[in-house]
């Protein structure tokens, strides 16, 4: 059992990937116009791409937070929703004031507040996992990998009847406490923990096929426009997809892939980007928002636009996390 958290870089890695995939869902508008279906197959690739980006901040989480010691369940609550709300208050304060700027109307800007049309969603969904965490965390101590394993298999379960649309089967046969996002937490967890009687490069190579395939899975299912993939964050590609980018990553760092870029340019950049993510997931709204008044519409201009996005939604909490007492408040 961890007692204290400490900085491990893999973390940071797939903290830095997922939201770099975050923002990749969000720039498809800076594509050109799509006249081939090249260029659509290629467009609808890139964008499934960072749809592993919430299974990932998720799974961290659980790593992060599960099978420790919370002898005060009040500051556990006040020290999680401290790290999260106040940096939302102050970001969708700046980003319904650029809505307002842009003369939306007060129905969108309370929209947006809420979490729809918006990737505000995510927030309420924090919340909502971050209420059920010290239950979570008190069954996996009293029963630990056989507890998980029966948690993860009911889950399991309910993300195949919502990837086929068949959850619930029946009325009252309520699953609900075992559906949905709370599976990401318990899951990266068990990733994080699991040792497996194979060889690391091994399960390396699976990690790297099973993201593979799943990816060509879900993009193929998204190119037909399948009702499998309805739920985008709940279905059972999406959950293989972030599962072998977890495993392909911790191992690639057990095999000591990212020594030699831990302490160079590199490895200070992943660092800052996992560190300024949570100030990014916010910040990248202004900034996409921004940039599409100033849109080229050109194939050839989009890795421009891609990489200023990253750069600009990264500096904006960077920048405010230097200032005193917005530090506190600006998701760093």
């Amino acid at each position: 059992m961890k007692t204290k958290k400490e900085r491990i870089f893999y973390y940071d890695v797939l903290r830095a990937f997922a939201i770099i995939a975050v923002i990749i869902c969000h720039v498809d508008m800076f594509f050109g116009p799509l006249t081939s279906q090249t260029q659509v197959i290629a467009q609808m690739t890139f964008h499934d791409i960072g749809r592993i980006g919430v299974p990932i901040f998720l799974m961290i989480s659980g790593a992060l937070l599960l099978n420790r010691d919370y002898p005060d369940l009040g500051q556990f609550l006040k020290k999680r929703f401290a790290r999260i709300i106040y940096p939302f208050i102050f970001w969708i304060i700046l980003i319904l004031g650029q809505l307002y700027l842009y003369q939306y109307n007060s129905t969108h800007l309370w929209k947006v507040f809420i979490g729809e049309p918006s990737i505000t969603w995510y927030f309420w969904t924090l919340i909502g996992i971050y209420l059920f965490i010290p239950v979570i965390n008190a069954f996996i101590q009293a029963y630990g990998e056989k507890g998980i394993r029966y948690f993860l298999a009911i889950w399991f379960i309910t993300m195949i009847l919502r990837t086929f649309n068949s959850y619930p089967l029946w009325q009252y046969f309520d699953l609900n406490m075992f559906a949905g996002y709370i599976g990401y937490p318990i899951l990266g967890y068990w990733l994080s923990t699991k040792k497996f009687s194979m060889s690391d490069a091994k399960v390396c190579f699976i990690g790297l096929v099973t993201l593979l395939i799943s990816l060509s899975v879900f993009v193929y299912l998204n190119y037909i426009g399948s009702d499998w993939i309805g739920l985008i964050y709940q279905n059972i590609p999406i959950i293989f997809m972030g599962s072998g980018l977890f495993l392909f990553v911790k191992y690639l760092d057990k095999l000591h892939k990212f020594d030699s870029i831990k302490n160079n340019f590199i490895g200070k950049a992943i660092l800052s980007l996992s560190v300024c993510s949570y100030g990014m997931y916010f910040s990248h709204v202004i900034v996409v928002k921004f940039l599409s008044y100033h849109n080229p519409h050109s194939h050839l201009m989009f890795p421009v636009m891609f990489a200023l996005t990253i750069f600009l939604s990264w500096l904006l909490p960077y920048i405010f996390s230097k200032i005193p007492y917005v530090k506190t408040v600006s998701g760093v």
